[in-house]
C-alpha cells in the first residue's frame, strides 16, 4: 500500500523519511516457567494491564507481548515517544507477569 501511495503521488522513496517517525523501543524479558508461558493470556490482571498499555500507546507506539519459543521467558516490547516512559511501563508489565505466573 505504501508503494502504491508513493507511485500515485509520484514521490521518491526518499520521502518516506519525511513521513515516518521512528520511536525508541524497549524489550524486557519476564522470566516464567516454560509450562506457564502461555498463561498470561488467561490472567485477568495481566490482560487488563496489556489492554491499558495498548490503549495508551495506540496512537504513538505499540505494545507486543509474546512468549519466547526457546527460553523460559515472555518478551515485553513497547515502542513509544519517550524512552523513559516506555522503559518504566515495560518493567512494570514484566514484573506483573513474573508475580502472577511464578506464584
Amino acid at each position: 500500500m505504501l508503494i502504491q501511495i508513493l507511485l500515485e503521488k509520484k514521490l521518491p522513496v526518499s520521502k518516506l523519511c519525511d513521513i515516518m517517525q521512528v520511536y525508541p523501543q524497549v524489550l524486557i524479558n519476564a522470566k516464567v516457567d516454560n509450562n506457564k508461558k502461555n498463561e498470561y493470556k488467561n490472567n485477568e490482571d495481566i490482560q487488563k494491564m496489556i489492554n491499558n498499555l495498548q490503549n495508551e500507546f495506540s496512537n504513538d507506539g505499540r505494545v507486543i507481548i509474546r512468549p519466547s519459543g526457546t527460553e523460559p521467558l515472555i518478551r515485553v516490547m513497547i515502542e513509544g515517544k519517550e524512552k523513559k516512559v516506555i522503559s518504566k511501563k515495560a518493567k512494570e508489565l514484566a514484573s506483573l507477569i513474573e508475580d502472577k505466573l511464578n506464584n
